[in-house]
């Protein structure tokens, strides 16, 4: 019986850590993050679940503020939008500085590749608003795991924590995840 139970225990613990929120994050190597000093949404970015949708907005306004960027209405510098997947996989493309997330300390430029967002993942993506180029993004897994009930506000509810808890992950190596 006391082997039953530890056995139990070791499959709950490691399903727990197989779930677990990772969190990743890239920043062109070739651009100074840290010279932009504002930004703004990208126009037209909608989401299945708006109340979902304002607060990944939320928590990433307040960690762009606390790292000294003001938010605008016209004429930003970065341009912001958020990708999430929820329900299905879905494809993505990664900037041409970062042919895998994995791989951003190389600084080997090469030709942009796509890459599956699996369920439950929350991409942020912020780009230069002239150039149009990527220049920052954080990716996290296991934030939006939670399938959608019908009831948008009770999916708002489940999720909130752990968007919350990635975006602030994500951010504490804004600008760069490699320079101190």
């Amino acid at each position: 019986m006391k082997q039953v139970l530890i056995v139990i225990l070791v499959l709950v613990g490691a399903t727990l850590s197989v779930s677990a929120q990772k969190v990743s994050v890239g920043a062109d190597p070739a651009v100074d993050v840290g010279k932009y000093k504002t930004y703004a949404w990208a126009k037209g970015v909608t989401s299945t679940n708006p109340i979902v949708h304002q607060i990944v907005v939320s928590a990433v306004d307040a960690e762009l503020v606390a790292k000294g960027l003001t938010k605008v209405e016209t004429n930003p510098e970065l341009t912001v939008v958020v990708f999430g997947s929820q329900q299905a996989d879905t494809q993505m493309s990664n900037p041409s500085w970062a042919p895998s997330l994995n791989s951003m300390s190389t600084g080997v430029a090469v030709g942009a590749s796509s890459w599956l967002v699996t369920k439950g993942t929350l991409v942020v993506d912020i780009s230069d608003t002239k150039t149009t180029n990527n220049v920052w993004r954080g990716t996290a897994t296991d934030t939006l795991s939670e399938g959608p009930s019908g009831d948008k506000v009770k999916d708002a509810k489940t999720v909130e924590k752990p968007i919350r808890k990635a975006v602030k992950k994500m951010f504490k190596q804004y600008p760069h995840p490699n320079r101190k």
